[in-house]
């Protein structure tokens, strides 16, 4: 069933075909519509918890290059207004709730420096949950992970932060 807000039930996800199912969840990871796919085959999900937990399953259990291809899928980080402009909505929502449409172009210089450099030395784009934390916490952490010597670790880092990034998505879709 769907909610009178619109959202979607356990129940009726798991009744739901596949085309279905990847309709009303394959937007929850921007750009991968099979990590949904994927997941239909999990079913039955008992919560929203466990509908997550397949949906990260999912992704976490493809292969290396899968993970990096989709990791490569997403954009560096946006700090301009025209940049943020041409996001999905829910990326729109979190930049801006971040503060990266008031930043100082000193401070677009350094994030986009941050990005590529991380870029370039880890292989895919630096993913960090936006929700929560302000401009310069996202500053801070992406020159800490900048650091790091371990693309493994890194990888695993952006993997929780998808999981973080798509479990916001999802609570307002499912409950």
């Amino acid at each position: 069933m769907t909610q009178s807000d619109g959202r979607i039930s356990v129940a009726r996800a798991n009744e739901m075909d596949h085309d279905e199912f990847v309709e009303a969840f394959g937007s929850v990871f921007e750009y991968a519509p099979w990590v949904a796919s994927n997941t239909w085959s999990s079913k039955p999900f008992e919560s929203v918890d466990g509908l997550q937990d397949a949906l990260m399953q999912s992704l976490k259990g493809a292969d290396r290059g899968d993970q990096i291809k989709f990791l490569s899928g997403h954009t560096d980080m946006q700090v301009t207004t025209e940049a943020i402009a041409a996001m999905t909505p829910d990326s729109q929502q979190e930049h801006i709730a971040a503060g990266f449409d008031k930043l100082t172009a000193h401070q677009q210089e350094r994030i986009e420096h941050l990005v590529t450099a991380y870029r370039t030395r880890f292989g895919f784009p630096f993913v960090a949950a936006l929700r929560g934390r302000n401009a310069a916490e996202i500053l801070a952490l992406a020159e800490q992970h900048l650091g790091n010597d371990s693309t493994d670790m890194e990888l695993y880092f952006a993997l929780t932060e998808v999981g973080k990034i798509t479990r916001m998505r999802l609570d307002k879709l499912a409950v």
